[in-house]
C-alpha cells in the first residue's frame, strides 16, 4: 500500500523548522511513501473566491494563518530523511517567476538525492493573485508556459533558451540541474485543462477531495487522451488526496475503506490528511497507520 501523507504539520507556519524535521522523521520510520506540502503565499481573513472544494475545507482556508514556504521545508526534511519521497501539493506555479521556481525545485531534488515531486496547481484564489500583483485571468495559460520553460531550464544542456508568450529569455546557463533524468511533474486539478496539462507536461494527477465515482470518471477521461498523444498510462502516477472528516478512529476506518476502494480503481498512491493536533502527536500518528494497515 503505497501511502503519502499531508497537512503533516498543523499550524506550521507558526512552528520552528525543527519540530517539522522531527515529525518527517517520524513519519518515514513508520512506513509512509511520502510527504506532501501544501502552498499558499498569504491568506485572508475573508475570500470572495469560490474553493473549489468541499464547503468545510473552505471555512478552514479561511482560519488558516499560514504554512511554510514549501520548497524551504522540503529542503529541511530532506536534510533530515533518508528514504522519503518529498512533494508540493500543491505549488501554484504561476504566482512565480519560472527561472527562479526551476532553480529552487532542482536544488531541492539535487539535496534530497531524487527524491522530489513537483506537484503543480493553478490556484483558486484571486485575493492571493492580486497581492502578488500578478494576473488571475489566463492563469492556466500562464501556468502551461512555465511548466515547458521550467522542462527547458531542467534539460541536461549547458544552455537553455526559451521564447513563450509568458516568458522569454535568451541563452543563458541555469544550474544545477535536478538530479532525477526527468523530475516528476504531478499535476492537480480536475478540469478538461488539467487533463490537456498532465498529457502534455505530466508524471502524474494529484486528484483531491474526489469520491470513487469522481475518480473512475476521471481516469476514464484521461486513457483515451493519452493514448490519443502516444503516451502510457504507464507513464503517470495517480495520486488522490483524502482528508479525514473527523479525530475518530471510525473516521479512521473509513479512510481505510476510502484508499481500499481507490487503489482497486487505479490510484498508486493516496495522500492523506489525518486530523490529528498537537497532542499526543506520535501516539495518535502511529494508531492511525496501524488502522490503515502500515
Amino acid at each position: 500500500m503505497k501511502l503519502g501523507i499531508s497537512e503533516l504539520f498543523p499550524g506550521v507556519g507558526r512552528r520552528s523548522g525543527s519540530w517539522s524535521a522531527e515529525a518527517a522523521q517520524l513519519i518515514e520510520e513508520i512506513g509512509y511513501r511520502s510527504v506532501w506540502l501544501p502552498e499558499h503565499v498569504v491568506f485572508f481573513p475573508e475570500y470572495r473566491s469560490q474553493y473549489p472544494y468541499e464547503s468545510g475545507g473552505a471555512q478552514e482556508v479561511h482560519k488558516t494563518l499560514g504554512v511554510h514556504d514549501p520548497l524551504v521545508l522540503a529542503g529541511a526534511i530532506a536534510a533530515s530523511t533518508t528514504t522519503l519521497r518529498i512533494g508540493t501539493y500543491v505549488f501554484v506555479v504561476p504566482q512565480r517567476n519560472p527561472i527562479v521556481t526551476a532553480r529552487q525545485v532542482a536544488s531541492v531534488d539535487q539535496l534530497s538525492g531524487g527524491r522530489f515531486e513537483f506537484g503543480v496547481g493553478v490556484g483558486w484564489s484571486e485575493e492571493e493573485y492580486g497581492a502578488l500583483d500578478v494576473p488571475f485571468e489566463r492563469r492556466g495559460e500562464r501556468m502551461n508556459d512555465y511548466l515547458a520553460a521550467m522542462r527547458v531550464l531542467w534539460s541536461e544542456g549547458e544552455i537553455s533558451e526559451y521564447r513563450g508568450e509568458f516568458v522569454d529569455f535568451e541563452p543563458l546557463y541555469c544550474f544545477p540541474k535536478p538530479a532525477q533524468a526527468r523530475l516528476p511533474i504531478i499535476v492537480g486539478g480536475n478540469s478538461r485543462a488539467s487533463l490537456e496539462r498532465i498529457v502534455a507536461f505530466g508524471d502524474g494527477w494529484a486528484g483531491y477531495s474526489r469520491t470513487h465515482e469522481d475518480i473512475k470518471v476521471f481516469i476514464g477521461r484521461l486513457e483515451p487522451m493519452m493514448a490519443a498523444a502516444g503516451r502510457s498510462m504507464d507513464e503517470l502516477s495517480l495520486k488522490v488526496g483524502r482528508r479525514s472528516k473527523g479525530a475518530t478512529e471510525q473516521d479512521w476506518e473509513d479512510d481505510r475503506a476510502y484508499i481500499e476502494e481507490a487503489l482497486r480503481l487505479g490510484i498508486d498512491e493516496v495522500v492523506v490528511s489525518p486530523r490529528i493536533g498537537d497532542d499526543h502527536y506520535e501516539r495518535d500518528m502511529r494508531r492511525y497507520a496501524e488502522i490503515l494497515g502500515l
